[in-house]
């Protein structure tokens, strides 16, 4: 697979973070995502925005967008990425903040669920994608809380089991909390179901996150 890291401009807990920028085949800083990397004393390879939040920086490998236009900076990265072949995307950041760009950012979600290609959004806190109806396995990657939640619909004969609430045959409904906060009680949990789609959200505390 193509490896991308897209930083954006806001990333909750980025003290909490450990990105090694060599596992990836491309960083691409959306906006002030810059400023991001700049801390993390990572270089990116391709710059895109349209610098409302920041000074545009001098740098010949930069796309200038509009200030007026049908997407956020988040957006037009992920699309830039997936337009390059990346299948392996991940967003440091976009969660928290303003609302509206995270529930944005789980749109993106869904845009490119069901697609070739893997999509998950990444801060100090949380780790979270988007699953199509199967069977799998969930790494608790130090996280402490799993967060299932079902996106635009029911999620139809849910089972999950390795986790302190496990559940069979379960119908999740898009009005309910039942699958918040969730523990994984081992390295992983196991999960399938048969309609719908399901956000996952892998998360701490944070003042108590451990990765």
């Amino acid at each position: 697979m193509n490896k991308c890291l897209i930083i954006t401009s806001h990333v909750d807990a980025i003290e909490k973070l450990a990105i090694n920028s060599a596992d990836y085949d491309c960083v691409i800083c959306a906006d002030g995502g810059l400023l991001v990397a700049n801390k993390l004393k990572i270089t990116p390879d391709l710059l895109i925005g349209d610098y409302d939040s920041m000074a545009m920086p001098e740098n010949t490998d930069l796309i200038k967008l509009p200030m007026e236009k049908n997407m956020t900076d988040s957006e037009a990265a992920i699309d830039l990425a997936v337009s390059k072949g990346y299948d392996d995307i991940t967003v440091l950041g976009g969660l928290g903040g303003r609302f509206d760009h995270t529930m944005g950012n789980i749109g993106m979600l869904a845009k490119y669920s069901g697609s070739n290609t893997g999509l998950t959004f990444v801060d100090g806190c949380n780790r979270v994608f988007m699953l199509e109806p199967g069977t799998y396995e969930i790494p608790k990657s130090g996280h402490r809380y799993l967060g299932l939640i079902a996106y635009g619909g029911t999620v139809t004969s849910l089972t999950i089991k390795g986790v302190k609430y496990p559940l069979v045959n379960h119908l999740l409904t898009d009005d309910t909390t039942l699958g918040v906060s969730n523990e994984i009680l081992s390295d992983s949990a196991h999960l399938n179901f048969r309609k719908g789609r399901l956000l996952v959200i892998l998360s701490s505390d944070v003042d108590n996150h451990s990765r």
